[in-house]
């Protein structure tokens, strides 16, 4: 026969409850609370500290991350202030060089209109003088040039 008919068949319970149920309850209990005190509590502390700082990790980083973004649109918009402040100093140095560059070239043409109008008045002084000089041989000049033509002195 077969262990399950026997099983079966007895009247008899296959657990019996007797002292040796307490015991192990008793033993059980006090595994527990030796387990209890030093594992499991003591794993339970390492985890929670370790989600803690896990947490508290996360928390700076975030902040850090604030903190970086706050730094960078700062960045962002003093750098823009910059490049603002640089094109209006270009700008300027730009105006500046327009006018010093009108300012060299009006003295320049002044300069220039200067040398002319005293070269202008010199040819005008060094043509008055030969005209001066020509009034003065012409008559002289007319006088050979006659007196050869006509072969005789003209007076």
């Amino acid at each position: 026969m077969s262990l399950l008919s026997t099983v079966l068949l007895s009247e008899g319970s296959m657990i019996d409850l007797d002292g040796t149920v307490l015991f192990q309850l008793g033993l059980f209990f006090v595994a527990y609370i030796f387990l209890y005190f030093l594992v499991f509590r003591p794993m339970i502390a390492l985890i929670t500290a370790r989600e803690e700082a896990i947490d508290g990790a996360k928390e700076e980083a975030a902040r850090l991350v604030s903190q970086a973004e706050g730094l960078d649109s700062e960045f962002d918009e003093k750098l823009e202030a910059i490049r603002v402040e640089a094109t209006a100093e270009r700008e300027n140095l730009r105006k500046s060089g327009l006018a010093r560059e009108a300012e060299i070239l009006e003295a320049a043409r002044q300069a220039t209109e200067a040398e002319l109008a005293k070269a202008e008045k010199e040819l005008a002084a060094e043509a008055a003088r030969i005209r001066a000089d020509l009034a003065k041989t012409t008559p002289i000049i007319a006088q050979e040039i006659a007196s050869r033509l006509l072969g005789r002195k003209v007076a």
